[in-house]
């Protein structure tokens, strides 16, 4: 049986759509143009490339184009529909919001950073504050995530960690 969910949030993630959708439409857009206009020997490799590339994109839009955030009384998951991130709470030492800028992860989607010696797993997206998890153990002992609502996140964390302490 799963636990109930104590918190949940989902937005889009625009800067996946803006980036990414463009893409698929173009290579569309060249497969279309390869197929009834212009063609390219070999046929068929051509084709199968334009295609190839074409249902990439529109998948990494798809799987990247929302994210969520669900909490409940065991776990944290977070990520994007692709790909997501799982935390038990019982491995959460501390949480806070993240000062660190999005410039000094290297930009936006799933990056992995080292800041002050610390490995750190990294979820974020354009436009929303992060918040930053201290775990036990692990690979990544920091794991931070984008949030729309970082103060009432680390609220319901914070008293999600006070039961079970």
């Amino acid at each position: 049986m799963e636990p109930d969910i104590i918190y949940q949030e989902k937005f889009a993630a625009k800067g996946f759509i803006l980036i990414l959708s463009p893409i698929a439409a173009m290579m569309f857009l060249v497969l279309l143009y390869h197929l009834l206009i212009e063609t390219i020997e070999p046929f068929l490799t051509w084709t199968l490339f334009f295609l190839g590339m074409f249902l990439f994109f529109l998948i990494l839009t798809i799987g990247f184009c929302t994210f969520s955030i669900t909490m409940t009384s065991e776990t944290l998951s977070v990520g994007f529909g692709i790909k997501k991130h799982t935390t038990h709470l019982t491995q959460i030492i501390d949480v806070q919001p993240d000062e660190v800028s999005a410039a000094k992860y290297g930009g936006f989607g799933i990056r992995v950073a080292r800041i002050k010696g610390k490995n750190r797993l990294v979820y974020n997206t354009i436009g929303t504050k992060r918040v930053l998890l201290t775990r036990k153990e692990g690979k990544f002992p920091e794991f931070v995530f984008s949030t729309k609502n970082p103060e009432e996140v680390i609220n319901v964390i914070r008293a999600q960690l006070s039961l079970i302490k």
